[in-house]
Parts: structure tokens; C-alpha cells; sequence
């Protein structure tokens, strides 16, 4: 018969044996390089090249997604020339890293991709949204599939949040550059769906946003 202290101490050891690594509690960037930081403090660096920043977690904190600028290649936009950079994904443990999105000029400022920044996650972790250069006046909101690596125009933005619940979870709120019928223009956060369209107004600053959220993220 096998002694019941034992068994207790098998049985913990093979428990221990199919516990995952620990997920990283934070990912920031830090001189130009990805650092993941544990839930006990110790940073590891994920990137070398200097280059690297707005990293952000994925829902299920096993990859990250960033913007690698690219000083050596700029891009004719709207508003001059900007660093054509490029939006990469890779694994929580800095393997299997992937360029998802080259950035590129175009005469059409809806297929500019330049002064990429603000990458995101929907709350299904298949899809980044991220903000690139367009107009003199307003950014633009872009998204790119992760499976197929297919990058789409969504609308135009300057401000990106993808909402992680609720309600409206997976939407977007975007703050826009909108002119009044008579004269003059004026910058509102909206609310906007995955495929570009406007859901209603949320308001004109930040508090407005907060109240939102208080209402409808949960």
C-alpha cells in the first residue's frame, strides 16, 4: 500500500507539472525595446532593436502585439513625410515574431499606412486594430486579421479603444474630426463597429467617455 504522504506528494508534483508559465502581468517598452514584467516584479526583454514601441497585451496574455518604427523608410502622407512602420505580433516569451502590417503610401489616404501607433486587441484576440497617418486633419483607423494577415480601412480617428466588454463589446470608440453644416468644425469620440459604422455619439471629451464606460463596460 503506498504511504498517504506519498501519494499527497506525487499528486502535487504532478499538478505542478501542468501548471503553465506564469502569465506576464504587464508589457511596456523601454529604450526602444519590449519588456514583459511577471506578476513578482522580475522584466524580461523581448526585443533587441531598438525600435519598438506601444506593445500591448492579447485577451488571453499569451501574445503581444507592437509598432516597430522604421526611421530608415518614410512615406509621403497628408500632413508630410512619416516613418513607415509596421505593426508586429509575437509570442508572450518573444518567440514566432511576425510582421503583420508594412507601412506604405498611397494616393488615397484611406490606404496610407504611416505614423502607425495605438495596436489593439478585439476581445476575441483574432483581430488588431491600430491608427495610421491619412489627412491633414484626421487619422485613420485600420485592423488587420491575424490568421490571414488581411488589413482593412475602418474609418477615420484620431483615438482608438477597443471595448473589452458589455454591451457594446468589441466596438469601438474613435474621436472624430466633424465640420457643422454652417462653418467650423469640431472633434466628438464615437461610438463605431467593427466594420466601420457609426453606432451614435458618446461626446465631446474625455468625461463623456468615462461616463460611458461607467454605463456600458462591464
Amino acid at each position: 500500500m503506498n504511504h498517504p504522504t506519498k501519494l499527497l506528494g506525487a499528486c502535487l508534483l504532478s499538478v505542478m507539472c501542468v501548471v503553465p508559465h506564469a502569465y506576464a502581468a504587464s508589457v511596456k517598452a523601454d529604450g526602444g525595446n519590449i519588456i514583459t514584467i511577471d506578476d513578482a516584479g522580475s522584466a524580461r526583454r523581448l526585443t533587441t532593436g531598438g525600435q519598438d514601441s506601444d506593445p500591448v497585451l492579447s485577451p488571453d496574455q499569451l501574445s503581444v502585439a507592437f509598432v516597430r518604427r522604421t526611421p530608415h523608410r518614410m512615406v509621403n502622407t497628408a500632413s508630410g513625410a512619416e516613418s513607415a512602420d509596421e505593426v508586429w505580433v509575437m509570442h508572450i516569451d518573444g518567440t514566432a515574431q511576425r510582421r503583420l502590417v508594412e507601412g506604405a503610401g498611397a494616393e488615397d489616404p484611406k490606404r496610407t499606412l504611416a505614423a502607425l501607433s495605438s495596436p489593439s486587441f478585439s476581445p476575441d484576440g483574432q483581430t488588431i486594430y491600430f491608427t495610421s497617418a491619412a489627412w491633414v486633419t484626421s487619422g485613420a483607423i485600420h485592423s488587420v486579421e491575424l490568421s490571414s494577415g488581411k488589413e482593412r480601412f475602418v474609418t477615420d480617428g484620431n483615438s482608438l479603444e477597443v471595448i473589452p466588454a458589455g454591451k457594446y463589446r468589441g466596438d469601438l470608440i474613435v474621436n472624430k474630426h466633424k465640420y457643422w453644416l454652417a462653418s467650423g468644425s469640431y472633434d466628438w469620440y464615437w461610438l463605431v463597429s467593427p466594420a466601420g459604422k457609426e453606432i451614435a455619439p458618446i461626446g465631446p471629451d474625455d468625461e463623456s467617455v468615462e461616463e460611458f464606460r461607467s454605463l456600458f463596460v462591464k
